[in-house]
């Protein structure tokens, strides 16, 4: 006789074997972890109003970024595009394009003075207007 045999297997023992080779659900504790609470999309819609992209968002809620981004679909949340970075000064927007090298630089800037990139953006260009110094900014002779 086989040792693999289907004859060879005990009633009795079959259960055991097929808890052995089917996993369990995912479900612990007999409810799975809620992500979108009541909490986290209150957090969504503050974060979604200051510009921040999913990405941000679903670190802060623990969430991925797809997941936010459908969530933010589904509640109507209007989200950052990648491509757009938007300033709020003094009540308006301001939508600036930049070059993904040029962005990178704003951001470590930013960074290591401990700030956004678009706080420091704002923050340059009110000097630049309140100092009227547009053309020693814009001089490309030195």
């Amino acid at each position: 006789m086989d040792a693999f045999d289907d004859n060879s297997i005990e009633p009795s023992h079959l259960s055991r074997l097929l808890t052995n080779v089917i996993p369990e659900p995912a479900i612990v504790s007999g409810t799975r972890r809620r992500v979108f609470t009541p909490t986290a999309i209150n957090t969504i819609r503050v974060l979604a109003a200051q510009g921040k992209a999913a990405a941000e968002i679903a670190t802060a809620i623990g969430s991925t970024p797809a997941s936010v981004r459908v969530k933010c679909c589904q509640l109507k949340i209007p989200l950052r595009r990648r491509w757009e970075q938007a300033l709020h000064i003094e009540g308006h927007r301001l939508i600036i394009y930049l070059q993904d090298a040029d962005y990178a630089a704003l951001k470590r800037k930013a960074a290591d003075m401990q700030r956004s990139a678009v706080e420091l953006t704002g923050d340059l260009l009110r000097a630049v207007i309140r100092g009227n110094i547009y053309e020693a900014v814009l001089d490309d002779d030195g």
